[in-house]
């Protein structure tokens, strides 16, 4: 668990949550980011990570009990703190050699900090589908959606702290900014959970509850650019949850769905379509128009062209979303259509052409 996050953010929950409200949070997001609903996606296995350590916490009352007065918790430290005393204390050693750095910065480095509760905390990460056409995405859109998210607090302007209000001695500590931690056999003091080390007692902004954020529906302008897909993710910096306290904002990652066409199909930045002509093209070859993206195109099909037989038209395909400048091409299959023959006159003329281009085309499957 990474030392800068808060269990309670990560589960989008309050301190006072219950244990059904903890358990329906968990439910929600572990349906949410599960590796199986997000294959091959890595920052949402790693959520999905972060959400079961913190459940593992929060859902089992003693171990909650000891985040809560502690501001972490690591496994084993309630067994330790249930071990014999056995009468081991410091007196008699000399730590005058640490030099003003002291007992507690010396073993700092075997300890991961914890925060304080009235530290700054970035917001998290935020996702928003949309659906949207062919041409859409293949041209952009400019769009607004509404998000909830959170954003700073109007009333106490982001800070937490109740307007006009004053700071009192922090009653956990009395005051003084520390308290203490047990591990293992060792006792060791540590800025207190509540206030941070300050000693102070800091009055809560009632409308976001100290959190200097509030959720709401926030209306955003977004751009979509040329060339997206089913799948694509697009980054907007700073239009995620707020940062709690004033922290920094997270990002907003717009994931798209693009409508199939019922022409043309798309493989990475080329597109495919399939065009029928005629056996007289067929044979004799022909120009012919076809449908693009950007209109009609000329295709030359030349003598003795094949049914399944496929030609490119360059750059004729989607925008590229790594490269602006650069597009994919298009792929037309071309599909011979036979005719139904009814008349005599039609039939003696194709009776003539077997006789005047004698051969067998299933020769070669026989070799």
């Amino acid at each position: 668990m990474a030392a800068r996050e808060d269990l309670y953010i990560i589960l989008d929950v309050g301190r006072t949550a219950s244990e059904s409200d903890i358990k329906k949070a968990f439910r929600k997001l572990a349906r949410r980011f599960h590796p199986d609903i997000n294959p091959g996606d890595r920052s949402a296995e790693e959520r999905f990570k972060r959400i079961s350590e913190a459940y593992e916490v929060l859902s089992d009352p003693l171990k909650r009990q000891f985040y809560d007065e502690n501001g972490f918790y690591t496994d084993g430290v309630l067994a330790a703190q249930h071990r014999p005393e056995w009468g081991f204390s410091f007196e008699g050693f000399d730590f005058s050699r640490l030099g003003s750095a002291g007992f507690g910065e010396a073993f700092g480095q075997l300890f991961v900090r914890q925060p304080s509760r009235r530290e700054p905390e970035p917001g998290q990460d935020l996702e928003y589908q949309i659906s949207l056409s062919f041409n859409d995405s293949i041209r952009g859109l400019s769009t607004g959606i509404s998000v909830l998210c959170r954003t700073p607090c109007a009333k106490c302007n982001g800070n937490g702290r109740l307007p006009g209000s004053r700071d009192a001695a922090c009653q956990r500590c009395g005051g003084v900014g520390k308290g203490s931690i047990t591990k293992g056999l060792l006792q060791f003091a540590v800025n207190c959970s509540e206030c941070g080390g300050s000693g102070k007692h800091i009055a809560k902004c009632q409308d976001c509850g100290g959190e200097g954020r509030v959720s709401q529906n926030e209306l955003l302008d977004v751009q979509i650019p040329p060339g997206v897909s089913t799948g694509s993710r697009i980054r907007f910096q700073g239009k995620g949850d707020a940062g709690r306290l004033g922290g920094p904002p997270g990002d907003l990652y717009v994931l798209t769905n693009v409508v199939p066409h019922p022409f043309f199909k798309r493989a990475g930045d080329n597109i495919h379509c399939t065009v029928p002509i005629t056996i007289a093209e067929a044979v004799l070859g022909a120009k012919i128009e076809v449908p693009t993206i950007d209109g009609r195109a000329v295709l030359r099909i030349p003598p003795g062209t094949q049914s399944g037989q496929t030609f490119r038209l360059r750059e004729k395909g989607a925008p590229s979303l790594i490269d602006p400048r650069a597009r994919g091409d298009q792929y037309v299959e071309v599909q011979v259509v036979i005719p139904r023959v009814g008349d005599e006159r039609s039939k003696e003329i194709l009776r003539e052409l077997a006789k005047l281009n004698p051969g067998d085309p299933r020769q070669e499957i026989w070799k």
